[in-house]
Formats: C-alpha cells, sequence, structure tokens
C-alpha cells in the first residue's frame, strides 16, 4: 500500500512525502511470505519503503511591487461604475497620477534594481529502504537548479547538487537555449557525472507539425572493453 502527501508549510516551501506499507510477513531469509505481519509477532503494516523531499522556489518576479488597485473601492461600493464611463476626470494639468507612479517606480528601484529574469529551485531528499530489514537511508541529497534570461532570446541554466549518502557531487548539467524565431536551438553539457560525462545539441522548428525537421547530435559513450 503507497501513500503519498503533500504539505505547503509557507510560500513556495512545499513538504511532500511517500510511504510503501506491506502487511506481509518475512521469514528467517528475508522473504515475504503468506502471512500477516501482526500475525507473526509484529506491526499490522511493515513501513518497506519511504522517501520525503522539502523543495523551495523563488524567482526575480517575487521582488517586484503589487499593481496599484486603479478604481475606487468606495464608489463601487456605494453602487457606482469601478470606471470613468465619459473618460477620465483628472484635470489636464494634474500631475499627482504621474507622481504616484514614479514614486512607485522609485520604490521597486530601491527594493530590486535587477531587470534580468531569473529563477531558483532547491531540493532536499532522503530516501529510506527496509524491504529486506536493511533498515538505511539509501540516498540523501540537496539539489539546486536556476535558470537565467540574460536577453529575451538567450536562457541559460545549471542544475548542480551534493550527495550526502556517497559523499560527492552529484550529476551537474549546463543548460544553453537559443530562440532562433521559428527555429530552437539548445546545447545541454554534463561535465560532472556519475558514470559518464556527456553533452547534446539539438536544432529544429518550433512547429508540432514541422518536429521531425531537426538536427541532433550527441556525444557517444566510452567504450568499455
Amino acid at each position: 500500500m503507497n501513500i503519498t502527501g503533500s504539505i505547503p508549510l509557507v510560500n513556495k516551501l512545499d513538504f511532500n512525502f511517500r510511504a510503501t506499507l506491506d502487511p506481509y510477513a518475512l521469514d528467517n531469509n528475508n522473504q515475504r511470505v503468506d502471512q500477516f505481519n501482526i500475525n507473526n509477532g509484529g506491526s499490522l503494516f511493515r513501513l518497506t519503503a519511504g522517501n520525503i523531499s522539502i523543495n523551495y522556489s523563488f524567482s526575480s518576479r517575487d521582488f517586484k511591487g503589487k499593481e496599484k488597485d486603479d478604481f475606487n473601492t468606495e464608489t463601487f461600493r456605494n453602487g457606482g461604475r469601478p470606471d470613468d464611463l465619459f473618460g477620465d476626470s483628472t484635470p489636464i494639468n494634474d500631475r499627482s497620477k504621474y507622481e504616484d507612479d514614479e514614486a512607485a517606480s522609485k520604490s521597486d528601484f530601491n527594493w530590486y534594481n535587477f531587470s534580468i529574469p531569473w529563477d531558483f529551485r532547491m531540493a532536499y531528499t532522503i530516501t529510506y529502504n527496509n524491504f529486506s530489514r536493511q533498515n538505511e537511508i539509501s540516498s540523501q541529497s540537496i539539489m539546486f537548479s536556476s535558470n537565467v534570461e540574460f536577453s529575451p532570446k538567450w536562457k541559460v541554466g545549471i542544475s548542480p547538487g551534493y550527495d550526502f549518502k556517497n559523499k560527492g557531487i552529484t550529476l551537474t548539467q549546463f543548460r544553453f537555449q537559443r530562440d532562433l524565431e521559428s527555429w530552437r536551438l539548445s546545447f545541454n553539457w554534463t561535465p560532472i557525472g556519475a558514470t559518464n560525462t556527456s553533452w547534446y545539441m539539438f536544432i529544429g522548428i518550433k512547429s508540432s507539425m514541422l518536429s521531425d525537421i531537426k538536427y541532433e547530435k550527441r556525444r557517444e559513450p566510452d567504450k568499455r572493453l
């Protein structure tokens, strides 16, 4: 029996869990037998596997101020229109509206002075295995992922991580994407990996109807004797 769930702790921070329960018992050779675990002197279920992950993400959009409300709340509450049916009634020489916009712009500038869009994600995972009474933490790692749009057509990303179980860096990947109007170019490079390093290049048409028109090239795996 599998149990999964997700709990949003705070804004953009999620706690996910998964567990596998087995009602059957194990013999002396750690093999499942046709007997309930509770009848063999154990609990109702055996926890055979479990996983916990904590995910957190934020981006440059989180540092931008909220848009100002344009309509008069009191007028709308009294049955009036939230907009001006006959146009803007503000006098032509009234600069209060422009001064408010300038003040809001300066306020956003003080809090966030970086116009390049970016995003950042972090995930911590831990996995527990107990299928054959090994009772061990099989994996424990923390992973990061970030993307930066240096221009409207250029996007760069990186995904590193660290494995606490094996005490080493996990699979690390660099991503490069270029928007070529009707075409798309991407290049993925994995300089650090558990087995072989690799790279992959793709260029193709964006349209799904012409998706077969493409060129792909990847690094061949290392030959082993």
